[in-house]
């Protein structure tokens, strides 16, 4: 039996992290985040206290000169398949795991998605399903402030400006492209209230028939 992939697209701070989080601990999915490729790249270069502008930057360097599916790609690589009895059997390995844990390995969520080519590339995935997670940007901005993550903008003014670029709004083709992902998802989560009712939304989701 394949695994079950679920991809997770939003804009920034819609609560992604919230929804992997879950569906890890509660749910029993391993994840990957796409953005970790960029997050390791610019830690090998001895960047350590970059910002949300040097990972769109890099992101969207490594599509223009690779593709615009590249971090799909790369993050594939962290997957083997072996062929059982003439049935292509895909089983996820993730860095850091035992052989005995890829083999249980059952449910993978991926996160960090962020261009159509992407979202393509992963619907080569048995069993893929794109997720998307919508909030109101007065909600995600206060949700960005609190967090405090060192590469996130401070002030509404930078929000905007990063918010709009990731969301794909004058950008090319290999830049980044959310708000084009959310359109292709094959489910959506609404994610303005508190924690409980995010649980009861993605309790809702998976129990539903298209899943």
């Amino acid at each position: 039996m394949h695994p079950i992939f679920f991809g997770i697209v939003g804009q920034i701070a819609s609560g992604k992290g919230e929804v992997v989080k879950i569906l890890t601990e509660k749910y029993g999915f391993v994840s990957f985040n796409l953005s970790s490729i960029l997050h390791k790249i610019l830690e090998e270069k001895g960047i350590i206290n970059f910002t949300r502008v040097d990972l769109q930057d890099l992101g969207d360097k490594l599509r223009k000169e690779e593709g615009e599916g590249v971090l799909a790609k790369r993050a594939i690589k962290y997957f083997c398949h072996s062929r059982v009895g003439g049935n292509l059997d895909w089983i996820p390995v993730f860095m850091g795991m035992t052989k005995k844990q890829t083999k249980m390995t059952k449910k993978v969520v991926i996160e960090g998605i962020r261009n159509p080519a992407e979202v393509k590339f992963l619907r080569t995935l048995p069993n893929f399903k794109l997720i998307a997670v919508k909030a109101k940007k007065a909600v995600r901005f206060r949700r960005l402030r609190k967090r405090g993550k060192s590469w996130d903008p401070k002030t509404w003014k930078d929000f905007l400006v990063v918010d709009r670029r990731d969301k794909g709004i004058g950008q090319k083709g290999y830049g980044q492209q959310v708000g084009k992902c959310v359109k292709m998802a094959d489910e959506k989560i609404q994610n303005n209230g508190n924690l409980k009712k995010l649980e009861s939304n993605i309790s809702n989701l998976l129990s539903s028939s298209s899943l």
